[in-house]
């Protein structure tokens, strides 16, 4: 019996024992699980304020969207509008969102303009951003002109999801780009008849030579016919030569008329070469008188220009009108102006050379500028309208050479491969 009360002893203070390790234990697990739950609690409230303030950035940046003047809209890769801002709304003249939203912004961009717009969107989710202008038709069915900054926005992968573009009305900059055009298409004008003021001398020499020769050929007929001795075929000569100078008095006026009326730029394939040798004919006889010498040297095999002719004649003209007169105030003793064609790799350039007393390198950047001249008597537009109409056409102009050996200016003009594409995306002086 003694054995037994031992063994229940011990038992009993085995079962003590384990009874208070596991009352230690659930309370150790109750305390993990308490710490365990205040956990999840605080990464619920954590969130829950991550979640808050999300919601506040989402509400700010709404706010600033919809208060934003500009137009700002986000659009999928095939054109779908997913948002747009009131501005927009009110910019495509739009009721509500769901006029626009949801359907492609292409059913607004001009027809002539959805190749150009596509082609950018393309960019825009190829990674690029891009500024671009186009044409557009609101919902009212009225025509503007927009110019949208656009670029790629991406999620945490970095992977292009949407297209946001901030677009903005142009229309009234176009407009008065378009009236500062026809502007400088008047001040051309104007000065082209100054130009003809000058140049009456050498018009009247021009139209003397075929009409002396047209009185000389008649008066020869007619004492002949007089004299009873004329037959047919001694009279066909002098009435062939007759009409020829008939039809070349005849050209010389239409030259002049095409040379002075007011005109927009018609843009044709053209032989700059052949122009450059009208010019050279119509300016000889005034540089004769300014004992000038005019040499051309063309280049044999140019690629066709695309340019409205009387435009370039009209340059040219200045070019060497100008060369004749610096010669003549500076009283130069070699007078010579070389009229040279040359072929460039995207254009034919152009180059008038004189032998005259050169520009001051001070004023070389001014030479351009309008009412900027070194005449006694000019007005300072012959340069400045010259320059016009030479980036009108998608070329540049510049003095290629200036100080004590004389004045080269040189100006290039795009060739019928790529003159069409230049010349057709400019919004200066155009058909």
């Amino acid at each position: 019996m003694g054995l037994d009360g031992e063994t229940l002893w011990f038992g009993a203070v085995v079962l003590a024992g384990a009874l208070v390790a596991l009352t230690i234990g659930l309370a150790a697990a109750g305390l993990r699980l308490h710490e365990a739950l205040q956990r999840v609690r605080d990464h619920e409230s954590q969130q829950q304020d991550i979640t808050a303030r999300l919601r506040e950035n989402e509400y700010r940046l709404r706010a600033i969207i919809d208060s934003e003047p500009e137009c700002m809209k986000l659009q999928a890769a095939n054109g779908t509008v997913l948002e747009i801002n009131p501005a927009g709304l009110a910019l495509v003249e739009a009721d509500c969102a769901g006029d626009i939203v949801g359907k492609p912004i292409y059913l607004l961009v001009d027809p002539e303009d959805r190749a150009l717009y596509r082609d950018n969107v393309k960019r825009v989710f190829g990674g690029e951003s891009v500024v671009y202008d186009f044409r557009l038709v609101t919902l009212k069915g009225h025509a503007r002109w927009m110019q949208s900054h656009a670029a790629p926005l991406r999620d945490s992968r970095g992977d292009i999801y949407a297209l946001l573009a901030i677009t903005r009305d142009i229309t009234e900059r176009k407009l008065a780009e378009e009236r500062a055009r026809r502007h400088q298409l008047e001040l051309a004008r104007v000065a082209r008849l100054s130009t003809m003021g000058e140049m009456a001398t050498a018009l009247a020499h021009e139209m003397n030579q075929p009409l002396a020769a047209i009185a000389a050929f008649a008066r020869g007929c007619t004492r002949r016919l007089h004299a009873g001795t004329a037959t047919l075929e001694e009279l066909r000569e002098p009435l062939e030569a007759i009409a020829e100078q008939a039809e070349r008095a005849g050209a010389v006026m239409r030259h002049m008329r095409e040379f002075v009326k007011r005109r927009e730029l018609v843009l044709d394939a053209a032989d700059v070469n052949q122009i450059a040798r009208s010019v050279a004919h119509f300016a000889e006889v005034d540089a004769r008188q300014h004992e000038t010498l005019i040499r051309l040297d063309l280049a044999p095999r140019l690629a066709p220009a695309v340019v409205d002719s009387i435009m370039v004649e009209q340059v040219i003209g200045n070019l060497v009108r100008n060369a004749i007169d610096a010669m003549t105030e500076a009283h130069s003793p070699q007078r010579e102006i070389t009229l040279r064609t040359g072929q460039g790799r995207d254009a034919v350039e152009v180059e008038v050379a004189d032998t005259g007393p050169g520009i001051r390198p001070a004023i070389v950047g001014q030479v351009f500028e309008p009412f900027f001249t070194t005449k006694h008597d000019g007005v300072g537009m012959g340069l400045s309208i010259s320059r016009s109409i030479v980036e009108a056409h998608g070329g540049r102009i510049e003095v290629a050479g200036a100080g004590g050996g004389g004045t080269t200016v040189r100006f290039t003009l795009p060739t019928a491969r790529q003159g069409v594409d230049r010349v057709g995306s400019r919004h200066g002086l155009h058909r």
